[in-house]
């Protein structure tokens, strides 16, 4: 994909990944409409942009209320004429703590930005995108979460981005051809994602307290210009997954290898064991059909 003259939404704007990724994607040459739901961290993005040849507004929205997300594309395609990538990037991290001690406020508050939000994203987006005549593009950032690596602790976080990663592939195989989506799945990175419980709305139980470990354990993270050029190049190279971490790949692999021996212990392969595989149920349903009407 052609990044140069394209016009960028980057949600979640205001700081870390979001902050570094409507950055780079300034000094590709795009256009960029920074929103977040602190509107002043987003202003001083768009000041940081200043001079460097694009245009660059800045938008508040909350990415859990549909109507703002609707009123960020009406905005956004009225100042920049159109819009041809969405950055689904605004989440939230709950202050670490056992699953079972986490309460109904806490993951009603992450799953309403980690995967409510991106959905608002996505469709209200999405649907432009898909009218277009252009090529269009969706990024949402994930986590190596998405990837099969649980967090101890991090419960709710780890299950809002499994969500996330069966949301973005449903809707890779949903899209019109001139639209592209994917799944940004970095690993540890240097953001202020551990502050969100500060910028907790007042429908979620309002501002909680952080953990202040957050702050020095996060500064050991991977930089998050550096996670902003693994998106400029997934971008160019429309890609499905965006990574950024190489060892992930392992925790991946650990995953993919207790599952297959799992299924070779229970469900090994068999002569007719796609019969219930669900391409063939739904073409024998047709097939039916097909009968009937004949």
């Amino acid at each position: 994909m052609e990044l140069k003259g394209r016009t960028a939404v980057v949600t979640g704007a205001g700081a870390g990944i979001g902050r570094a990724i409507a950055r780079a994607l300034a000094g590709a040459g795009c256009n960029v409409g920074a929103a977040d739901i602190e509107e002043d961290a987003a202003r001083r993005v768009v000041d940081e942009l200043a001079g460097t040849g694009i245009v660059a507004r800045a938008y508040r929205v909350d990415v859990t209320l549909e109507a703002e997300v609707v009123a960020l594309a009406d905005r956004t395609w009225r100042d920049f004429g159109s819009v041809e990538i969405l950055v689904n990037n605004a989440g939230v991290l709950p202050r670490p703590g056992p699953l079972l001690g986490s309460s109904q406020t806490d993951y009603e508050w992450v799953f309403a930005v980690n995967v409510g939000g991106m959905l608002n994203g996505m469709r209200v987006f999405g649907n432009r995108f898909a009218d277009s005549a252009s090529r269009c593009w969706i990024v949402n950032t994930g986590s190596e979460q998405c990837l099969g690596v649980p967090i101890p602790n991090g419960g709710l976080y780890t299950a809002s981005k499994h969500a996330l990663l069966g949301l973005t592939d449903v809707l890779r195989r949903e899209l019109p051809p001139n639209v592209g989506i994917s799944i940004l799945c970095p690993g540890f990175v240097e953001t202020t994602l551990w502050r969100s419980a500060e910028r907790r709305p007042g429908q979620f139980g309002g501002p909680g307290q952080t953990d202040p470990a957050g702050a020095t354990l996060m500064k050991l993270g991977m930089p998050a210009d550096e996670v902003a050029e693994c998106v400029l190049k997934g971008l160019r190279d429309e890609t499905f997954y965006m990574l950024s971490h190489p060892h992930v790949v392992d925790l991946a692999r650990e995953r993919w290898n207790e599952v297959e021996v799992a299924f070779k212990a229970q469900a090994p392969r068999r002569e007719g064991d796609t019969r219930y595989a669900m391409p063939n149920v739904l073409e024998r349903l047709s097939q039916a059909a097909s009968a009937r009407r004949g």
